[in-house]
């Protein structure tokens, strides 16, 4: 197995993803229906709600909590990652606690560290790793083209896999989730100058608000 980045230290080690994570496709049309969708129930997350490393927003897509028991193997964790499968170029999302147990759907791929590997890999350098150009990449090089781009499970599968030592993992996830929340803090002085933006210009053109 060829190592996506290379060289790394003497004590990293190199395993392809599937000896330490399970990889799931999302339900096939025969499963997961269009007729199963409801107005308000378990949201369930497709390619166009995955968006710059996280979900966008509560998914349009809805099943009722019956038909989400009855999905129970499609269901997520925080700590899955979800690939999407169905895009020109790859992109992911790390479920955290507020999408657990929502739903996968049919346009994605669930990628979960498994219980045996818990002490040698952390879900949140997984994520972190897939951001690296190289993996990248190399998952974007692994999308079959045609009318609708597709990305494989059995591909992911054999995805190689750069594993540190834990305590290097560790620094890697720190220095990311600090980044993390500059961005959000950031994102949040946005917002917030956008909403300012559109409650002021109404007001300064027509007249009820003078511009000092």
């Amino acid at each position: 197995m060829e190592p996506l980045i290379s060289p790394t230290p003497a004590n990293w080690q190199h395993r392809r993803l599937d000896e330490v994570c399970t990889v799931q496709a999302g339900p096939g049309g025969s499963v997961l229906k269009a007729a199963d969708r409801v107005a308000s129930g378990i949201p369930v997350v497709n390619t166009t709600d995955i968006s710059d490393g996280r979900i966008t927003s509560t998914p349009a897509y809805m099943v009722s909590r019956d038909k989400a028991r009855r999905l129970d193997r499609y269901e997520l964790a925080e700590g899955d990652i979800l690939l999407a499968r169905l895009r020109a170029t790859t992109s992911h999302a790390l479920i955290t606690t507020a999408e657990s147990r929502w739903l996968m759907g049919s346009s994605t791929i669930r990628i979960r560290v498994t219980d045996a590997a818990r002490s040698a890999l952390l879900p949140c350098y997984l994520d972190c790793y897939l951001r690296h150009p190289s993996v990248h990449d190399f998952l974007t090089g692994q999308i079959q083209q045609g009318v609708v781009p597709s990305l494989t499970s059995e591909i992911v599968s054999r995805l190689p896999l750069a594993l540190p030592p834990l305590e290097i993992q560790n620094i890697v996830v720190k220095v990311a989730a600090a980044i993390h929340d500059k961005i959000q803090a950031h994102e949040q002085v946005i917002q917030a100058a956008r909403q300012l933006r559109d409650a002021l210009i109404p007001q300064l053109v027509s007249g009820e608000v003078t511009a000092l």
